[in-house]
Formats: C-alpha cells, sequence, structure tokens
C-alpha cells in the first residue's frame, strides 16, 4: 500500500476530521434529514431501523484491535458516496440497459411495455379488467421472461455489484487503509450505504402510498431483513477477494471478484419478478397469498447458501491468515 494510505493506531483511535467531512458530518446529513422529516416524518422515524446494520457493523468493526479498524473518515465517505452518487450512477444504467432490451425485444411495443414496468402498485389497483388482461398477456410472453433475465443481471446485478468494488476501491485509493480486514469492511460499507439510500427511496415510496401499517411493516421487513444482508454479504465476498489480490498477491482479476455476488444478486432479483409475472404482473407487484410464500421460501434459499458460502469464505480466510504468521 502507499505511504498515503497508512495511518497508525492512534490516528484511528483519535479521527481527525477534514473539513470537508465535518461539513458533511454536521450539515448535509443533518439537512438531508430535516428534509426527509418535512415531506415524511413516518420514513424519518424508520430510518432509525434502515440504518441499525450500519451501526452494527461499525460496533464489530471497533470490537477488533486498534491496528486493525477502519478509518472513519473513509468509511463515512465510502457509505455515503455509494449511497448517493453510486445509487444515482446505477439508475442510470438500468435505465438506459433495460430500455435497450425493450427495444431490442419488443421493438414496436417498447414504449408501452416499459410504461406497464414502472407502474406502481397503487396505479395498477386502479386499471380496469381490459388493462390488467393486458399486462398479463405481457407477462406471459417469453420474450419478457428474457427482458427480466436481462434486466436482473446486466441492469440491476452486475452495475450495483461494480459499485460496491468502486467503494472499496475508493477507500484504497482516496482514503486510508490500515489492514486487510478494512477491505472487507470498506465492502460492508460500499454495499450497506447503497442499500441505506435505496430502502429509505421504497419505505418513502410505501409511505406516500398510504397503504396501511401492514403494507409498510412488510416493505421495511423486506428492505432491512432480506434486502440489507444480501447485499452486504456480497460486498463482504467482495471485499475478501479484493484483499487477497491486493495483500495476498493472488491473481484475481474483476470477473473473478464479482462472479459469485453477481451470481446471487441476479438469480435473487430475476426470482422476484419471475414470481411477479407468474401472478400475471409486469414489474414488480407485491405478490399475495401463495406468492408471498414462495417469495420468503426463495429468498431462505438464497440467503442461506450466500450465508454459507460466505461463512466459508471466512473460514478459508482466517485459515490462510494463521498460515502467513
Amino acid at each position: 500500500m502507499d505511504n498515503q494510505n497508512q495511518v497508525t493506531a492512534g490516528n484511528i483511535n483519535q479521527p481527525q476530521f477534514s473539513r470537508s467531512t465535518r461539513i458533511l458530518l454536521w450539515a448535509v446529513l443533518p439537512a438531508l434529514f430535516i428534509a426527509l422529516v418535512i415531506t415524511s416524518p413516518l420514513t424519518a422515524a424508520l430510518s432509525i431501523f434502515i440504518l441499525a446494520p450500519t451501526f452494527l457493523l461499525l460496533q464489530y468493526d471497533r470490537a477488533h484491535p486498534a491496528d486493525q479498524r477502519v478509518d472513519l473518515e473513509t468509511f463515512t465517505w465510502t457509505f455515503v458516496l455509494t449511497g448517493t452518487v453510486g445509487v444515482a450512477a446505477v439508475i442510470i444504467v438500468q435505465l438506459v440497459v433495460s430500455t435497450a432490451f425493450c427495444f431490442a425485444l419488443f421493438p414496436t411495443t417498447a414504449f408501452a411495455v416499459l410504461k406497464e414496468v414502472a407502474r406502481s402498485e397503487s396505479d395498477v389497483a386502479t386499471l380496469d379488467a381490459d388493462a390488467l388482461a393486458a399486462r398479463r398477456q405481457i407477462a406471459e410472453d417469453g420474450r419478457y421472461w428474457v427482458f427480466m433475465l436481462a434486466f436482473a443481471f446486466f441492469a440491476a446485478a452486475i452495475p450495483e455489484e461494480v459499485l460496491k468494488y468502486s467503494g472499496v476501491m475508493y477507500a484504497k485509493r482516496r482514503g486510508r487503509i490500515v489492514h486487510e480486514r478494512n477491505y472487507v469492511t470498506f465492502g460492508a460499507a460500499a454495499a450497506l450505504g447503497f442499500s441505506t439510500f435505496e430502502n429509505i427511496g421504497f419505505v418513502y415510496a410505501a409511505a406516500k402510498e398510504d397503504k396501511g401499517v401492514a403494507d409498510l411493516v412488510l416493505a421495511l421487513a423486506e428492505r432491512v431483513l432480506i434486502g440489507s444482508p444480501m447485499h452486504v454479504m456480497s460486498g463482504l465476498l467482495i471485499g475478501m477477494d479484493a484483499a487477497r489480490r491486493d495483500f495476498r498477491g493472488e491473481v484475481l482479476s474483476l470477473t473473478q471478484i464479482l462472479a459469485v455476488p453477481v451470481l446471487f444478486h441476479g438469480t435473487w432479483d430475476f426470482s422476484l419478478f419471475g414470481v411477479s409475472a407468474l401472478d400475471g404482473n409486469v414489474g414488480w407487484i407485491h405478490p399475495r397469498g401463495k406468492s408471498l410464500l414462495l417469495v420468503f421460501g426463495i429468498a431462505a434459499t438464497i440467503l442461506g447458501t450466500l450465508v454459507f458460502t460466505v461463512q466459508k469464505r471466512f473460514a478459508s480466510w482466517r485459515a490462510q491468515q494463521k498460515k502467513s504468521k
């Protein structure tokens, strides 16, 4: 690592934030929170639960010896930039990629298909029988399933996992790295930056639709208990593999680092869209009844497999770490 990325344990224990970081922490972020309180007090209150995984990550990091902890300033910027600039960049990529695939698959009806994909649940609830039948016809079209597969991997999984990797590389080049474990923490921080801001957006939309407490609780549970853990574990995998390359000298390409996270991510997104399509819906519409149980079953399977994969990687990581001592 470059000398500029090295700090002492004392510097970590007593962080000296730059002026820009102090402005971010004491002016920008509070202003954003106040704006959220004004526009959606309920979302602002629930944001405490959405931020809980981030606080747990910091608590876990601070439990390690001082010379293995992340630099808090680097952590803050990694989290915030992936959650703001990163989310905006991913949204743009998703719009471009999904539009391109839609026009390739539905050359004469692409605008109509995209309109249906973008419909909100409250909008769908107001449609008449003919409009719902038209949506079901799209959902049953084989080309739409190809579109969902392309969107899941090329518009969602790949851009979002690249963003997490970019967060680790930002920490390496612009921040401070003191231990290989920092890569793992920064991978999780980048994942949480993205998922936290994304989750606030989902909960904000659910609160604005005002469909009841049950739907809001469901949206919050989906995002915090399923979405965030999946994002975090993919970030952990990316951080570990990047550290294997940069600290341990292993030859790993970007494709090799991203392959497993992209596979899990894309499979999860495609499964969600698939269940929605089986119900005759286009885009993501919350399933009900047996379809909801199917979603939870898929989530348990993918999340359980991902947990097993991360645990196995960590065991291998620690074993190699002990051998190198």
